[in-house]
């Protein structure tokens, strides 16, 4: 039971977190709110493994946490800018079911046997993906009579669903990568609490490191990094209360997608991967929630079906198991 209720926490914390970074992002450039939220994520996390105690991963398993991180830190980059500019239902679902497609796809391609319902999830997730990622999209963008003040930009085509495959496979990556690790670990001793609080921590410097030198390296050269677009005036408020507001929005975005990870690790010590996986699936729907209750984000009869397959191809991935 316990590891059920930390796999709807991760649930939340990862689609409330992925919300709260996109409706940032349509606010200022997507670089820097990634940057400022992986960021004050880590300033709560270097503490937190210091006082957790133990000792950060070292060798193979380190250079493996890093890559992880790398790579984790390339798919929210992907997954705001694909909120900042398209649809928040549409990158979301699209993201959360190739992260679940392709680990299983991997899994079938080395051997494995999945059954029936993982199998009708796997090809239902395919048909998901074409139906969303070719649905036209009509809504009012920003600027627009009847334009939610933090509506997208809408300069994404096809509703940001290249983002959302980006994102998808970057997600997917960081998964298989990060198995890897866990398997590394428990080979020599047991998964504790201090433990995880060092991998969470060297993920995040690692995503932080990463972004950081692509922005000093592109600037150096006279370009952009992707996603840094210059700030619109008016975007960063002026009086502080304001300000705070923002740091402390920028901060839960961060801060729910390394709560994700935490409850995601302990649902898994607690119950296993596959229970956890059933109910860390239903992330990328939360956040499809959030977008429509609080930003107004309306869907048409044909993207409803396909985010609705989507939500279901994950759901039979996540519970069905090998034959």
């Amino acid at each position: 039971m316990i590891g059920a209720l930390f796999g709807v926490f991760a649930a939340f914390s990862w689609g409330g977190g992925d919300f709260l970074g996109g409706l940032a992002s349509r606010r200022l450039p997507t670089f820097l709110v990634v940057a400022t939220s992986q960021a004050a994520a880590l300033a709560l996390l270097i503490p937190v493994a210091l006082l957790a105690g133990g000792v950060p991963p070292s060798g193979s398993a380190l250079l493996t946490t890093a890559l992880a991180g790398i790579v984790g830190g390339t798919g929210v980059l992907s997954l705001y800018h694909g909120f900042a500019h398209g649809r928040i239902s549409i990158v979301a679902s699209i993201a959360g079911t190739l992260a679940a497609l392709i680990p299983v796809g991997v899994s079938i391609a080395q051997g494995e046997v999945p059954s029936l319902l993982r199998l009708f999830g796997f090809m239902l997730a395919i048909v998901a993906i074409i139906i969303v990622s070719t649905s036209s999209v009509e809504h009012a963008v920003a600027g627009e009579a009847g334009a939610h003040a933090d509506a997208s930009s809408g300069a994404a085509a096809g509703g940001g669903a290249i983002y959302g495959i980006t994102a998808g496979i970057c997600f997917a990556g960081f998964s298989l990568i990060f198995a890897g690790v866990q398997a590394q670990l428990e080979e020599t001793a047991a998964i504790g609490l201090p433990t995880i609080a060092w991998l969470l921590t060297i993920l995040r410097i690692a995503s932080v490191s990463a972004l950081t030198l692509v922005f000093v390296t592109a600037r150096l050269v006279g370009r952009r990094p992707p996603g840094d677009e210059p700030i619109r005036p008016g975007a960063i408020p002026t009086g502080l209360l304001p300000r705070l507001r923002l740091l402390v929005l920028l901060a839960a975005a961060g801060t729910g997608d390394t709560m994700g990870n935490l409850f995601f690790f302990l649902s898994s010590g607690e119950s296993g991967v596959a229970v956890a996986a059933v109910f860390t699936s239903i992330a990328p729907i939360t956040t499809v929630i959030f977008a429509a209750f609080l930003l107004g984000e309306r869907v048409s009869a044909r993207q409803g079906l396909g985010i609705a397959l989507a939500g279901v191809a994950t759901l039979a991935i996540a519970l069905g198991g090998v034959a």
